[in-house]
Order: structure tokens, then C-alpha cells, then sequence
């Protein structure tokens, strides 16, 4: 990949993105992210070195210095860990001592050089296989116990960008690894032994749970009625001038907005009882037929149909947000949801059992 865009911006832009989808999917692997490094710690990693460290990987470190992992492995692709930087000076002093061990003569085995910069591992707690930056090339490579050193992709900026992607657009992952999920953390695999294969759940591209925005007015709109009167009363009785004050208030009710509208999805889909299906159009792909409920295994019709057929501008101003809120991938099943949506408010069946719940629960009180 060719571009002008300076290797750190790639970075900073991939990784920026990386953490948004882990925030999004996967909160147990975005909690096992270590804050940033600072100067002042990148400098002292140079000086335990004795080498200067590549403006992308340090632009990395800036964003996270390592991880914890979760769920057996690292959250990187490929299963990878990323280091510590107190296992990265560790490591690197190591295979310096074996490169001088080894002699540093013309025909001495290359097991390590100065510019050579560790970044993940086997996993948090296994070092002996990893992925280094090489500050010569700009190439990561791979390094093991067995004195294997091969390169593994074109820089570290594509690395982190094809993780993105991964991510993002899992259907067109091109590598071996797919992600995917245990116990809500991120994991990439299938994985190989047989138990954590079984517990594992490849991501197909679904897109997160809708929640509130986490503004003053979206938080009321999506509480029931009957605390809306609760939600005003704290509210105009705010300090405005302190920050925390506000902050906690916000974060409460939103917390409890997003408690109210999980229960609204619920209550609207016990009201229907999966009773009103339809089936128009053809079978999507098998990949694309996979993210589905199987009894809305079809294509769906085109946005502009459903936006005719939602009978409220609301509704429909709720849609052309979700719409443009969303990435490809994520297309045929909220159209799927969607014109399950305009079909149920067409049938007067539906239609009834959808405004009984919202009723109740938006205009109580």
C-alpha cells in the first residue's frame, strides 16, 4: 500500500478505530488495554535500549502500552499479545544477549539486531514467540525460540490496519485469522484445541445494541413516562457549574435509559410472540444468511421501500439515523429489522401489539 500519510497518522487513525469496535463489541478485551505511555516512560524505554524507537510504535505505545488479555490469548490479530513496555525492554535484552552469545562476527546466525523492536508476544505471559518492528524496513516480522525470523506483514501501520478492517468488515477478512468471541472478550481463531473451539463465536458483522446518546434530551426521550418527572426535577436542580455534579447525573440516567429501552425490546417482542412473518424476495448469501433469525433468512427490499412503508416520520427519522450510523456489513440485517418493523405497524395485529407496549411504557404517568 502506497501513501503520502506519515506512518504514526496511519497508526493513530487505525488504532483509533481498533478501540472504538473494542469499546463497541468487545468491553472485556477494551478493559484489558493499558493506558497510554507517556514521554517521559517512551524515553526511558529508549535509554534501557539503547536505541531509538520508530515514530509509529511509539505513537502505538501512546495509545496503549500493553494489554492484560483476556480469555487465554491476546487481543491482536493473529492471537498476538501487545507487550508491556517493561516486557519489551525485557525481551529485547534477551535476544541481544543471545545475538552476542552467538558471536557477532560476518558469519554468526542473525537471531537479533540493535534495530530490531519487540511489540507483542505468544500471549501476556509466554514471550518467547512474538512479532518485532525491524527499524531499518519498517516490516514486522515474526520472531520464535527456534531462531525464526520472518516477515509477517509490509509495517506496522498496514498490520493495524488490516486488523481494523478485520474487524469492520469481517466478511471480508482475507487472512486466516477470523474474529470472534468467548465470554464477550475478543478472539481471534477458530481456535485450535477443541474445548475453546466450541466456546468460541465468530463475528459476522452484527451490529452492536442500540443505545441512547448519552445527551440530556436523548436520555428523556427514551424513559418511561412515569420517571420523566424524576428526570426533571434533578435535572433544574443542578449546579451547572460543577462538572462532576453533572457528569454523575448524566451517567445515572442514562445507565438507567438504556435499562428502560432493553426492556421495551424485550416487552415489544413478548407482544408479538413471533407470530407475524413474512417472507418476500430471494435468500441472502450464505455468509449474510448466517447474522439472521432463521425465520428472516431473505433479502431485504430497498431502503427507499422501507422508508414508504414506515407510516410515522418519527419512525422514520429513527431509521435514517440508524442507517447512516451504520458501516456495509451491517446493511442486510438492519434492513432485515427494519422491514420487519414496517410490516408489523402495516398489519393491524402488530401495529396494535407495538403501541400497547410503547404506550405504556412512554406515556404512563
Amino acid at each position: 500500500m502506497t501513501t503520502d500519510t506519515p506512518a504514526d497518522v496511519r497508526v493513530t487513525r487505525a488504532w483509533g478505530q481498533i478501540v472504538e469496535w473494542l469499546a463497541d463489541y468487545a468491553p472485556p478485551s477494551y478493559a484489558a488495554l493499558k493506558p497510554g505511555a507517556s514521554d517521559n516512560e517512551i524515553v526511558a524505554l529508549e535509554e534501557a535500549l539503547g536505541v531509538s524507537v520508530p515514530e509509529e510504535l511509539k505513537a502505538l505505545w501512546r495509545l496503549s502500552a500493553g494489554e492484560d488479555g483476556v480469555a487465554g490469548s491476546g487481543l491482536m490479530l493473529g492471537s498476538w499479545a501487545l507487550m508491556p513496555l517493561d516486557a519489551v525492554i525485557e525481551v529485547y535484552q534477551m535476544q541481544t544477549r543471545f545475538q552476542e552469545e552467538n558471536g557477532e562476527d560476518e558469519d554468526a546466525l542473525v537471531l537479533w539486531k540493535p534495530s530490531w523492536i519487540p511489540f507483542c508476544s505468544f500471549n501476556p505471559d509466554d514471550t518467547v514467540y512474538g512479532l518485532y518492528l525491524n527499524g531499518e524496513t519498517g516490516e514486522v516480522c515474526k520472531w520464535s525460540r527456534f531462531g525464526e525470523r520472518e516477515r509477517e506483514y509490509e509495517s506496522l501501520p498496514a498490520y493495524l490496519e488490516l486488523m481494523a478492517l478485520s474487524l469492520e468488515a469481517p466478511l471480508a477478512a482475507a487472512g486466516p485469522e477470523k474474529p470472534g468471541m468467548m465470554g464477550g472478550a475478543l478472539v481471534w481463531g477458530p481456535p485450535s484445541d477443541e474445548e475453546r473451539r466450541d466456546q468460541w463465536v465468530r463475528h459476522l458483522g452484527q451490529a452492536p445494541p442500540r443505545h441512547p446518546a448519552k445527551t440530556l434530551g436523548a436520555i428523556r426521550e427514551t424513559l418511561p413516562g412515569d420517571e420523566c418527572a424524576g428526570f426533571d426535577e434533578q435535572r433544574d436542580a443542578l449546579d451547572l457549574a460543577d462538572p462532576e455534579a453533572v457528569a454523575a447525573f448524566r451517567d445515572h440516567w442514562w445507565e438507567r435509559a438504556v435499562q428502560a429501552q432493553e426492556k421495551l425490546e424485550d416487552d415489544v417482542a413478548a407482544a408479538l410472540g413471533g407470530n407475524i412473518m413474512v417472507q418476500p424476495g430471494h435468500e441472502l448469501a450464505p455468509e449474510y444468511e448466517a447474522t439472521l433469525p432463521p425465520a428472516i433468512r431473505h433479502r431485504p427490499p430497498s431502503m427507499d421501500d422501507i422508508r414508504a412503508a414506515l407510516r410515522y416520520e418519527s419512525v422514520r427519522a429513527r431509521f435514517d439515523r440508524e442507517f447512516m450510523d451504520a458501516i456495509p456489513p451491517h446493511y442486510p440485517a438492519l434492513l432485515l429489522r427494519w422491514w420487519d418493523i414496517a410490516r408489523l405497524m402495516a398489519d393491524p395485529r402488530g401495529d396494535r401489539a407495538v403501541r400497547a407496549v410503547i404506550n405504556d411504557r412512554r406515556t404512563s404517568g
